[in-house]
């Protein structure tokens, strides 16, 4: 039997893909109106990022959140996370999604590095000196 070889650029490189999630799975009809309009717009601003765009509503406030966040940080409900709030009755869910990716990029941005990285850089600052100094001349 002969195993066809699959070529897997794809998986060298990160891939990412944001989606857009509905918690718990359903909205009324007046925000589930606007979602179905601004969709395909906040669908295409959140498709290369590495985090997710959910969407909770609040039935007894009568608004509905957007938070933009990475998935394994959303279910601890711990990490970087980015939200805001819209009335159930307002068409502003595609301003706000924009407004709160623009934010979260830039919190990703200036976040400080974690230790594992900043010790990672310095190991290979290290390193390079050490191939440097017995760096044999021919």
């Amino acid at each position: 039997m002969q195993v066809q070889n699959i070529k897997n650029s794809q998986y060298n490189s990160q891939n990412f893909q944001g989606r857009i999630d509905i918690i718990p799975g359903d909205l009324s009809y007046e925000p589930a109106k606007y979602v179905r309009k601004a969709y395909n717009a906040m669908e295409n601003l959140i498709k290369d990022k590495p985090y997710n765009l959910y969407i909770r509503q609040n039935h007894k406030q009568n608004n509905v959140s957007l938070i933009v966040q990475t998935e394994d940080q959303f279910i601890k409900n711990k990490g970087l996370r980015t939200e805001g709030i819209v009335s159930s009755n307002m068409d502003m869910y595609e301003e706000l999604a924009n407004h709160l990716v623009n934010v979260h990029d830039q919190k990703i941005k200036n976040q400080p590095k974690p230790l594992s990285q900043k010790l990672k850089a310095g190991l290979n600052v290290v390193w390079h000196k050490f191939l440097k100094a017995f760096e044999i001349e021919e």
